[in-house]
């Protein structure tokens, strides 16, 4: 990854009395994080809940701006996507840090599972990045690429914003921590969500299904 711990505290923290540029910072990673860029949500999200936590910023608003960047994100790397395809992003993207086994095994699942892929891969570490343009590529239905993408984004988001808000002021030993073991905590954590939600989900993907 470019960006890493000590990079994205100093970029959404240099303005620190200035809510709105802390909010624009938040906005323009999540974008080009959602788009392919290498910036680890997982660093910007929990960092995201610190500064919830210390009052420097509204919770509604900063979980609002960070899923509305990523949706907006996703669906400009879904018409890269569509319109470009897959190959040039494998020619390129080397550069950017992603390994071409994150495209192969993001297409795998999407042939797998189809457009719950849109879903899927909204959880997951360094596919999410990638997985928007795989949709495009694929010509996945519009409306359902951005309907589960959309409910991917905002669980990820919620939880990881959550434990940042929690870690509160152990946030810079913690980030350090989170990039070895998020993973772990992700998939815990969604575990949970997904089960509380299961009925809700189940019922919003029926729906969708049939539309």
């Amino acid at each position: 990854m470019i960006f890493g711990v000590d990079s994205i505290i100093a970029l959404i923290s240099q303005y620190e009395n200035i809510a709105l540029y802390e909010y624009l910072t938040i906005f323009v990673m999540m974008l080009l994080e959602s788009i392919i860029f290498p910036i680890p949500s997982e660093i910007v999200l929990p960092f995201t809940g610190f500064l919830i936590a210390l009052g420097k910023i509204n919770p509604l608003i900063g979980v609002t701006d960070a899923v509305a960047a990523s949706v907006l994100g996703s669906v400009i790397g879904y018409y890269l996507g569509l319109f470009l395809g897959i190959d040039i992003f494998l020619k390129y993207s080397r550069k950017a840090g992603f390994k071409d086994e994150t495209y192969y095994s993001g297409i795998a699942w999407v042939k797998k599972y189809g457009v719950y892929f849109a879903f899927i891969s909204k959880l997951l570490p360094a596919v999410r990045s990638v997985a928007s343009i795989i949709c495009g590529a694929f010509k996945m239905d519009f409306k359902k690429f951005v309907a589960y993408s959309t409910i991917g984004i905002v669980i990820w988001s919620t939880v990881l914003v959550y434990i940042g808000f929690s870690l509160s002021s152990k946030w810079i030993s913690a980030g350090y921590d989170i990039s070895s073991i998020t993973p772990y905590i992700i998939l815990i954590s969604i575990i949970v969500v997904l089960y509380l939600l299961r009925k809700p989900l189940i019922d919003l993907f029926k729906r969708l299904r049939h539309h």
